[in-house]
């Protein structure tokens, strides 16, 4: 395997283990998205996908929302189990490209749950009509 492909294994494994402890994700989106807007000005363009994902996370762990398989959540925390990382392939210590490969997995991320991220807003705007 190339080393990338273990990395994610490894990742989709950490995933799976913390995906059922609530406290744990809670932290988890707390953290990428405090570190996310520390550059939010670089990632405008898809600000309000990424702010849904951690809307839609929250909401599915509290039961609210049921639109998500478990696979959909596992990919999800593994993602942010990614941008937390200070270490990862581009450690986010690199002055400017530091944080280049957290945006590309955000924007893969987004590109891969577009559907899933559309269905929750809308859903989420259906709540706020009916509140």
């Amino acid at each position: 395997m190339f080393k990338i492909e273990i990395y994610i294994d490894k990742l989709i494994k950490e995933a799976e283990r913390i995906s059922n402890e609530h406290q744990l994700v809670s932290k988890l989106i707390d953290i990428a998205f405090e570190k996310i807007g520390q550059s939010a000005g670089q990632v405008l363009d898809f600000e309000s996908q990424v702010s849904a994902i951690g809307r839609m996370l929250k909401a599915w762990y509290a039961r609210e929302y049921t639109g998500l398989s478990k696979q959909a959540v596992i990919s999800l925390v593994a993602s942010l189990i990614y941008v937390v990382n200070p270490l990862d392939f581009i450690p986010d210590f690199i002055p400017v490209i530091g944080r280049l490969d957290d945006k590309l997995v955000l924007g893969y991320l987004i590109k891969k749950m577009n559907s899933e991220i559309q269905k929750f807003m809308a859903w989420e705007e259906l709540q706020n009509e009916n509140s």
